[in-house]
């Protein structure tokens, strides 16, 4: 990365009612990342753009991410899915017909939700996307619905504003607005504390390959959206015209 670098960015809400981010190590009981991981991001973006299923990961390699917002509450959701096609109606149904005797092979199990989730993204894409995609917000022209983890749930896109993003030259002591990378930063642990700042580390996916391999990555989070205090050489201040800067820092 060239340390003198900048990126054109594009800011936008990413919410809805309900959300579930499934976690890679889930098993029975369907378990949720709190906020969404860099590939559904990508995968986000993807269907804004109308790209084919699997693809965005290739094509928007570049893409540089960053997420602000709170950890939304949670609610345990019983869910019934079928193992097999259900029986097909006939083409005419009368009145004294009753249902097929044929037992409905399903299982249930327990999803957790994320409730009324809402994050800002911060994003720049390829050069060949970038100005296609802030388009496609700003006149809410997708290609595919977007969604909160699940094609159920759908999504609100909102444009907020365009911004330039300045890689910051030298390591600085600053707080951090966005989520963190784990491995790119020192934690000032006093201020944590005399803040009560409720940090949580998180493992989440942050490449996927061609062929559907994970790379994960360890994130800080603050469960309430606080700025989080570090010591780092990676971080970008966020210009906006009009407001003061602010750090960040891609996923």
């Amino acid at each position: 990365m060239d340390p003198t670098s900048s990126k054109p960015i594009v800011i936008f809400s990413y919410s809805g009612r309900f959300g579930h981010f499934l976690r890679a190590e889930a098993s029975a009981s369907a378990l949720t990342y709190p906020v969404p991981p860099r590939t559904v991001l990508l995968g986000l973006i993807g269907a804004v753009l109308g790209l084919e299923k699997d693809t965005p990961q290739i094509e928007l390699a570049g893409t540089m991410l960053a997420m602000t917002g709170e950890q939304p509450q949670t609610h345990w959701h019983r869910a019934k899915f079928r193992k097999e096609i259900p029986t097909a109606l006939p083409k005419v149904v009368k009145k004294n017909m009753k249902g097929s005797d044929k037992p409905e092979k399903a299982t249930l199990i327990k999803q957790e939700w994320l409730i009324s989730p809402s994050y800002q993204i911060l994003a720049s894409l390829p050069e060949a996307y970038h100005s296609i995609f802030v388009e496609r917000l700003k006149n809410k022209t997708w290609h595919f619905s977007p969604c909160l983890g699940l094609s159920e749930m759908n999504a609100d896109l909102e444009f907020i504003a365009e911004a330039i993003a300045t890689a910051l030259q030298e390591p600085l002591s600053l707080r951090c607005q966005s989520v963190v990378p784990r491995d790119s930063v020192q934690v000032n642990g006093e201020i944590m504390l005399e803040e009560n700042l409720e940090i949580q580390i998180l493992r989440m996916p942050h490449e996927l390959s061609g062929d559907r391999v994970f790379e994960h990555r360890n994130y800080l989070i603050e469960r309430r959206g606080r700025p989080i205090p570090v010591m780092t050489s990676k971080a970008w201040n966020i210009s906006i015209a009009n407001l003061n800067p602010f750090p960040i820092m891609f996923l």
